[in-house]
């Protein structure tokens, strides 16, 4: 088993939470062999990471930032998020030849089941699975997707890198980066669904294997409001998923402020979080801080006060309709 990530040295911890989740709850695995994409993960965390994994009796292999912006010969804009974030587009530059399929996990994830059934996923004709993002039909238009197509959230993915190869899938990639001069929505999520799934390559994942903040924090009803999705899944299928998730994905929404790796966060899933946490080598290092501003801390507190549906109601228009309005007045302007 494969398993790749990207990680600056900030995320480093987390990288190494999310790895020995994965360590604890797959002993009967055969081989695992982890893969950082790293940008400058200092050679004291290198160390760290290695350590704990070799008393998993598995590897761990870092290997070099790719330059997406180089590659591509375009100034990416990244907006609140890190340029890393593109080194998904562009494994197979450090990738080792003979890896042929592989997961790619974010670093703000924990597993908390094998993962031997997602590694064996039916990709079929496919070349990547990833779960639904529950995204509206203007997400969908800023990328030239038809309003009933799938859009998957990049978190979690099995990918067939020997399909990518055979099908030079990085030059769709660049030419997609070049027409949106680099200004993507959601940014690789964007080129990876805007391209793969033009090709009609790309697969669903059940929602437990990519249960993100919003799954908790809003429920399907609070999906539906907030976001109009075009649903890939149905209630009941939902619910029982997020319930006894195989990997939760901490993911930033409006309505917590914060996440389990920062203080007075109540995620559901954070105590399962610091538990995995106490077993790597940042187990004695003090809880980040919540570093939003001071209005942000206020609005998070007013969100959270206020009754849920006018919230939702309030979000809905900007999510649904006028962040995404604006993003495709500004691509048509381009």
């Amino acid at each position: 088993m494969f398993i790749a990530y990207s990680s600056s040295d900030l995320y480093s911890e987390l990288a190494a939470i999310s790895i020995v989740s994965v360590l604890e709850n797959n002993k009967d695995v055969d081989e695992i062999t982890f893969f950082i994409i790293e940008k400058g993960i200092s050679e004291e965390h290198k160390a760290d990471i290695t350590a704990m994994v070799e008393r998993y009796g598995r590897k761990v292999i870092f290997l070099p930032e790719v330059d997406a912006e180089k590659i591509s010969n375009t100034k990416i804009s990244v907006w609140k998020w890190h340029i890393s974030a593109f080194a998904r587009l562009f494994m197979l530059h450090v990738i080792p030849q003979g890896v042929d399929r592989l997961i790619y996990i974010d670093c703000d994830t924990i597993a908390r089941k094998p993962l031997t059934d997602l590694w064996n996923f039916d990709l079929e004709n496919g070349w990547i699975a990833g779960a639904d993002d529950c995204r509206g039909i203007l997400y969908r238009k800023n990328l030239g997707l038809s309003d009933d197509s799938s859009y998957m959230n990049s978190g979690v993915m099995v990918i067939d890198l020997n399909s990518w190869r055979e099908n030079s899938v990085e030059e769709d990639f660049i030419a997609f980066i070049k027409k949106y001069n680099g200004d993507i929505t959601y940014l690789d999520q964007g080129v990876l669904n805007g391209v793969l799934n033009a090709q009609g390559k790309i697969k669903i994942l059940p929602i437990r294997y990519n249960a993100q903040s919003a799954c908790y924090y809003l429920g399907y009803d609070g999906l539906q409001l907030c976001r109009k999705p075009v649903w890939a899944y149905t209630r009941q299928d939902f619910d029982a998923d997020i319930k006894d998730p195989a990997v939760v994905h901490f993911t930033s929404c409006f309505y917590s402020g914060t996440r389990p790796w920062e203080k007075e966060d109540g995620h559901p899933y954070r105590r399962e979080f610091l538990s995995y946490r106490a077993l790597t080598p940042w187990k004695d290092k003090p809880l980040w801080e919540n570093k939003s501003s001071k209005i942000k801390k206020a609005e998070t507190r007013i969100i959270q006060v206020l009754p849920k549906k006018l919230i939702f109601t309030i979000v809905r228009l900007f999510h649904v309709y006028i962040f995404p309005a604006m993003r495709n007045i500004k691509n048509h302007v381009n």
